[in-house]
């Protein structure tokens, strides 16, 4: 049931009145500003003059659960203890091992608590998460909205394309772009007497030992280039906003250059909040359309892409896709394909071509790809996968296995618009029937593709 625009109480349970505390069950908004459910959660506790305990736990067996994951999660947990700290609020973090491990932490601690809040985020497991925790507690459950610029209610339906959200975002943007109105503890918990016997205390140099003890995929290694953490997020904001904006127009489009934000990843973990970079992006010395072109992909395609998983149960399949691709699919299903590859084949980079095989290389070595050769990633696999099921699947594992931004509603929206989601028909053509068609020899004539191509080669 709704309690505002922002937050949904999950469950019929009562407040509990005899309690030491409320807890705030930080899962998707990795941060301690511009943060809803932190700032909901401060609000509860501040209202029933309690102390507020935040827990935040990563366990051993979510999907794709792997080096790279685990560490970029990781490298946010210090700074973010010491900022808990300062702001009065006990953090407890808490690394699940193995099937050994501790389990069932969170409902410990909500034995002493009043009620829960936790992150409202509409896609990968964290919907479960939800259901289950607002079945098992004894207590009230909050899920807190902080997804996005708008609150999600703000739709009530899954909009059909760009064109039909966008007017409607104009229109509420100027009651929401504005800046966060953060709010304090009364009652400092930093020294309440807890049992969380099963904390991990993180620190940058234990990281990678501690990641070497979880069951875990420990083949996709960390990024190099990526790290964690809101004020990695940051640094990458700031050197955004002056160094590549002002020339954002024209360089988004170029995966030769640094020339786009590469703050999807901190995004998706909830290091930065989109009002943040919105707000910088609004007060920088650019060119407005660089600031329209950013603010554009930021505000409209991110919140369309949350839009769809919030109203569309099938969001995670090709169910998910308008009437008129079903319909060429169905006629193009047989279509030959001049060359088929095996999930392995692609995994490896290993296909005649060779910009195809860079992008792969970037995604695999690095935890991210550039936008504009995604696109052209995406539709290849599907030129050259078996069937549209085959190639759909192929996408989800790859994407959300390796890019350090999948597993979010941008990942499904962006691969379901490679067959067609948000799009609308296009010339027929084998294979790819009325769905829109690219190829790496027009696209890589766009770019200095030569280049791109040598500088992945180059990655560690």
């Amino acid at each position: 049931m709704p309690i505002n625009e922002r937050v949904l109480q999950l469950n019929e349970k009562p407040i509990n009145e005899k309690a030491r505390y409320v807890l705030y069950w930080m899962q998707m908004f990795k941060r301690t500003s511009h943060n809803h459910s932190l700032t909901w959660a401060i609000r509860k506790a501040n209202e029933m003059k309690l102390p507020l305990v935040a827990y935040e736990g990563l366990k051993y067996y979510y999907p794709w659960a792997s080096d790279r994951l685990h560490t970029f999660i990781l490298e946010g947990v210090e700074e973010k203890r010491k900022e808990f700290e300062r702001l009065g609020i006990r953090y407890i973090f808490y690394l699940q091992n193995d099937e050994s491990s501790p389990k069932n932490t969170v409902a410990k601690l909500a034995k002493d608590a009043a009620l829960i809040v936790t992150d409202d985020f509409p896609c990968f497991i964290i919907p479960g998460h939800n259901r289950h925790i607002a079945e098992r507690a004894e207590i009230a459950v909050h899920a807190v909205d902080s997804n996005g610029i708008i609150p999600m209610s703000k739709f009530d339906k899954e909009e059909y394309a760009a064109y039909t959200i966008r007017p409607k975002i104009r229109k509420l943007l100027p009651n929401y772009l504005k800046p966060f109105a953060e709010e304090t503890v009364e009652i400092d918990s930093t020294n309440i007497d807890i049992d969380a016997s099963f904390e991990t205390i993180v620190t940058a140099n234990r990281i990678a030992e501690l990641v070497s003890h979880c069951d875990i995929d420990h083949s996709v290694t960390p990024s190099h280039v990526y790290h964690g953490g809101t004020a990695n997020g940051r640094k990458r904001l700031k050197k955004f906003v002056e160094e590549i904006l002002p020339d954002y127009d024209n360089a988004r489009n170029k995966p030769d250059r640094d020339g786009s934000s590469r703050l999807s990843a901190y995004l998706h973990f909830g290091f930065l909040s989109p009002l943040e970079i919105a707000l910088a992006v609004q007060e920088a010395e650019a060119p407005q359309e660089s600031k329209d072109a950013y603010l554009e992909e930021l505000i409209v395609r991110r919140e369309l892409s949350y839009n769809m998983t919030r109203h569309n149960p099938k969001f995670d399949s090709l169910a998910a896709l308008p009437d008129w691709v079903h319909k060429t699919m169905r006629v193009h299903a047989d279509d030959e394909r001049e060359v088929t590859y095996t999930l392995e084949e692609l995994e490896a980079g290993q296909t005649h071509d060779e910009l195809w095989n860079a992008c792969q290389r970037e995604m695999v070595r690095t935890g991210e790809m550039h936008n504009y050769v995604r696109m052209l990633w995406g539709k290849n696999v599907i030129a050259w996968s078996r069937s549209y099921e085959e190639a759909f699947e192929t996408l989800v594992h790859l994407n959300n296995k390796y890019c350090l931004d999948g597993r979010n509603p941008n990942s499904y929206a962006g691969i379901l618009w490679c067959f067609g989601k948000h799009d609308r028909p296009w010339m027929e053509r084998p294979v790819f029937g009325q769905m829109r068609y690219m190829t790496s020899g027009s696209t890589g004539r766009k770019f200095d593709s030569k280049k791109y191509i040598q500088w992945t080669k180059m990655l560690g």
